[in-house]
């Protein structure tokens, strides 16, 4: 009954006409441009991440992801733009956040992208101006494509700024609430009033190997909080900076009345509000000690202070040698 059905399938087949790909035919080109605007805002965050930052800004090496603001998504970029700490300012101190939403002259991103007739940056003399590769160092003669639209971009920018830096669905932004933030930390030797000598200018502390104890003192700043106000309040001591996790907390004394003294900042004079006496027992000369206090907020998770990932400086700033 099999071989009945193998003319039939072969006739059926052979019936068949060839499919036709409509899209196989020579005189089919690509538009020579691509100028469909899907935006009925340019000035919106989704906008501008199509326009401006994913297309100048995203390059390799710089904000795809390697440093901050990343601009490889409209989430990643508006979540590292608006009420994002910077990490450089200009000599004047004029700037807090990335993005300030409602004001663009407050807001770092746009002063970055402003320049005078000369090419030199608004922001700082000493500075490039945004996108990098467009700056007059690298381009002399301007023949980067971001000059063709430079104006109009900026004033995008501009706009979202000043209309309150909506996100993609147009909600607008809460104000960031920072962590506690290091000022500094200071010793005693237990009794006495003179604070103990570190590595200059603000490393390591000395501890002379016959002291039975010392006083610990620790000064932060949080943008809605006094420091004794702070939650969590624990400290631990670690000879391997990497082994932190295993070391116990112990609790951190908070004073109602401050001790004020010089911080990592040695022109400032600040309060230390948290305290620890440690016994030096168990430490000998030569000793490298290593130190964290853990704090919190009334917003923020537990913060560490310093993390792993701090300045070094600030690592040896928190620490003591056994002398």
């Amino acid at each position: 009954m099999k071989y009945l059905f193998a003319p039939l399938l072969i006739l059926f087949f052979s019936c068949q006409d060839d499919e036709i790909n409509p899209y196989n035919d020579p005189s089919l080109q690509p538009p020579d441009n691509v100028d469909t605007n899907y935006f009925s805002n340019e000035s919106e965050i989704s906008a501008l991440h199509y326009n401006v930052f994913m297309p100048y800004c995203a390059n390799s090496g710089c904000h795809d992801g390697n440093f901050e603001p990343d601009f490889r998504t409209v989430e990643s970029s508006y979540s590292t733009l608006v009420y994002q700490p910077i990490v450089k300012n200009n000599d004047n101190q004029t700037y807090e956040y990335r993005v300030v939403p409602g004001n663009s002259a407050q807001s770092i991103l746009y002063a970055r992208l402003l320049s005078y007739e000369n090419g030199v940056s608004v922001f700082d003399d000493n500075s490039q101006v945004m996108p990098m590769d467009a700056d007059i160092v690298y381009d002399p003669n301007k023949n980067h494509p971001w000059h063709e639209r430079k104006s109009e971009m900026i004033a995008e920018i501009k706009q979202w700024i000043d209309d309150g830096a909506k996100d993609m669905f147009g909600n607008v932004p809460s104000e960031y609430n920072k962590v506690p933030e290091m000022l500094g930390c200071i010793a005693y030797v237990t009794g006495q009033n003179t604070p103990l000598s570190r590595e200059l200018p603000r490393g390591t502390i000395y501890v002379p190997s016959n002291v039975n104890s010392i006083d610990l003192f620790f000064s932060v700043l949080d943008d809605n909080l006094i420091s004794n106000e702070l939650t969590y309040n624990k400290v631990k001591f670690s000879k391997n900076l990497l082994s932190f996790s295993f070391q116990p907390e112990r609790s951190l004394e908070v004073m109602s009345v401050p001790i004020s003294g010089t911080g990592f900042y040695p022109s400032n004079n600040i309060d230390f509000f948290h305290k620890y006496t440690l016994d030096m027992s168990a430490y000998g000369s030569g000793d490298v000690v290593f130190i964290k206090i853990y704090l919190q907020d009334d917003v923020n998770s537990v913060t560490e202070i310093p993390t792993n990932g701090s300045d070094y400086q600030i690592i040896k700033h928190f620490s003591f040698t056994v002398i």
